[in-house]
């Protein structure tokens, strides 16, 4: 009988599946001597690309906004898809129209090139309006060079949809529900915004206080300081100091008037990200002064903070994350964009295409702060460089590999 000679042992492969779907930015060798020993590092690592998901828009997306979109998505490692919209009997799209709150989608549709102007809730909201309960707007800034009271402002500008705000019988004008009001005052606790101002017009300043004492609102206002004033007294606040109030609350036939002076104040006219929300996130759009039916023009803030926020009501906080600190990196290094000026004495403006290119290459910058965003929670501490990194990786495409 032949007799073989004895193998000696050979190391064992690991297989390693990153969790969650997630991935590290960057996977850097482990070199002869570091930490694990080649044969007790995992070898090879299988990464499911983050996903996330959004419902078809109507039209169709522009080139450049597409282009920009493909730039940061392959960045991120996220993949995003589209649900097409489930196909209806005539029976079932008029039960649609009859109860549109049942009918939400948990995808929302991302389309922050569609213009929204705030003129279009004046006079009881255009019936071109998407559907909604309420909707929120973000004005933040992270430029450089910019004053003390921009730089630092922080708000988020709600409204009741006209369509949910009821005629009341008391002050004959339309007052919001009580549900919408309760909703956008949650929403507000849930990014730690406190400083709450609901603005109102004389004549149904008494209905809202009334409706909310009914509400009971006793116990939330222990983290809450929330001011009900009418539109003269708000718009005097204002002008002193823009920074009064972490969140506002308007009526939607005044919400033209404050966005108006909060743009004049900051001097940041370019579309800020607006958020439709019926039962969840329902669409995510751009709203500006302007009522050109036109698709917006790219804007590269506007799409960074839209697409964050995007990810972040779905959960996908690190995208957030790198997203608004990415963008914060590169204004720090006085890259800024023609929608977004600065006082600054030395910077550089490229257009929006090249910032999103600027902001893809850019990788992990030294950045001087951190991004400050109510609406995006802070970073957690980052991955510890002793944990043992695969050799190899593989990034599964469309899941399968």
């Amino acid at each position: 009988m032949e007799t073989r000679p004895e193998q000696p042992d050979l190391p064992t492969r690991s297989f390693q599946v990153v969790p969650g779907g997630g991935a590290p930015d960057r996977f850097p060798a482990v070199q002869a001597g570091q930490g694990l020993t080649a044969s007790q590092r995992p070898a090879l690592s299988v990464v499911t690309p983050t996903q996330l998901l959004f419902a078809e828009a109507v039209d169709a997306t522009p080139d450049d906004w597409q282009d920009a979109l493909s730039r940061l998505t392959a960045w991120l490692d996220l993949d995003i898809r589209t649900a097409p919209p489930k196909p209806l009997s005539a029976l079932r799209q008029v039960a649609a129209w009859a109860a549109p709150a049942m009918t939400a989608t948990a995808a929302p549709v991302f389309a922050p090139w569609q213009n929204i102007s705030p003129v279009a809730f004046q006079t009881g909201g255009d019936s071109a309006l998407p559907r909604a309960h309420w909707v929120a707007s973000y004005l933040h800034d992270q430029g450089t060079g910019k004053p003390l009271k921009a730089s630092t402002l922080d708000v988020m500008l709600m409204s009741p949809h006209p369509s949910a705000c009821p005629m009341d019988e008391d002050c004959a004008a339309p007052v919001p529900r009580a549900a919408v009001m309760r909703a956008m005052l949650q929403a507000a606790t849930a990014e730690g915004r406190k400083r709450i101002a609901i603005i109102v017009d004389a004549r149904r300043r008494n209905a809202l206080v009334r409706q909310m004492l009914v509400g009971g609102r006793a116990s939330p206002r222990d983290e809450q300081e929330i001011e009900i004033l009418p539109i003269e007294d708000a718009l005097c606040h204002l002008v002193r100091h823009a920074g009064r109030w972490d969140a506002i609350i308007v009526l939607p036939d005044l919400r033209s008037l404050v966005f108006a002076m909060l743009a004049e104040i900051t001097g940041i006219w370019a579309p800020w990200p607006m958020l439709w929300h019926r039962r969840g996130l329902a669409l995510v759009t751009g709203e500006v002064l302007d009522e050109a039916d036109d698709a917006l023009p790219l804007n590269a803030p506007l799409l960074v903070q839209a697409l964050a926020l995007a990810a972040q009501h779905a959960g996908l906080t690190h995208v957030a994350q790198r997203l608004m600190q990415g963008a914060a990196q590169i204004w720090d290094c006085g890259i800024i964009t023609p929608g977004r000026g600065s006082v600054a004495p030395y910077v550089t403006e490229v257009t929006d295409s090249e910032f999103i290119h600027q902001l893809c290459r850019g990788g992990d910058r030294p950045s001087r702060r951190k991004s400050s965003w109510r609406a995006i929670p802070a970073a957690s501490h980052p991955m510890s460089s002793r944990k043992p990194r695969p050799a190899l990786r593989i990034v599964a495409a469309n899941g399968e590999f």
